[in-house]
């Protein structure tokens, strides 16, 4: 859905888009960032309706724009993942900073995302589109595929794959060990 910018803001701007938004065809991470970038309030409050929770996704999304809100989507994503992992480097922090400037805000976002994934659902090219990783910022692997991961003992030091750069060969990994388990 592209989109034309119809309103500028001191902090936001409002997308026109071509259409409705279907929250069913957002992934998770999409979900955190229109909520994100919605009039949620910012409140102790959290017990809203997932039907709240569902209006602010799209005056989210809306405000973003689909490549806007897909880009911020993928960047959090691999943010998530190499923080899972403790590799996060200090130039992918700072710009997921900038990004996402309000930590607690963020984590109420991605609390209130994941609720609407149990009522709404996903359609399959959202959970085609749900494990997607991009970074902006330098990855710790140099785009090689592979950490090193380096101990004072020269015997206990190894090498692993990128969370990023090789998810899919991990994904791979996993489906085949849990089909075998």
């Amino acid at each position: 859905m592209p989109g034309t910018i119809t309103e500028q803001h001191a902090e936001a701007v409002t997308v026109k888009t071509n259409g409705p938004i279907e929250i069913r065809e957002l992934t998770g991470a999409e979900r955190t960032v229109a909520l994100y970038a919605s009039d949620m309030p910012k409140g102790r409050r959290s017990t809203f309706t997932s039907e709240q929770y569902g209006q602010w996704i799209v005056q989210g999304a809306k405000r973003l724009g689909e490549a806007e809100m897909r880009r911020r989507a993928l960047y959090l994503r691999g943010w998530r993942v190499l923080d899972m992992h403790g590799l996060v480097t200090a130039q992918v922090q700072a710009r997921h900073e900038q990004r996402f400037p309000e930590g607690r805000r963020l984590i109420r976002s991605d609390k209130g995302g994941s609720l609407t994934i149990s009522v709404y659902g996903m359609t399959k090219t959202a959970l085609a589109r749900n494990g997607k990783v991009a970074l902006d910022g330098d990855c710790p692997c140099d785009g090689t595929g592979w950490i090193m991961l380096w101990n004072d003992d020269p015997d206990m030091s190894s090498e692993i794959m990128c969370p990023v750069h090789r998810r899919a060969e991990i994904d791979a990994f996993n489906r085949a060990r849990r089909a075998g388990a």
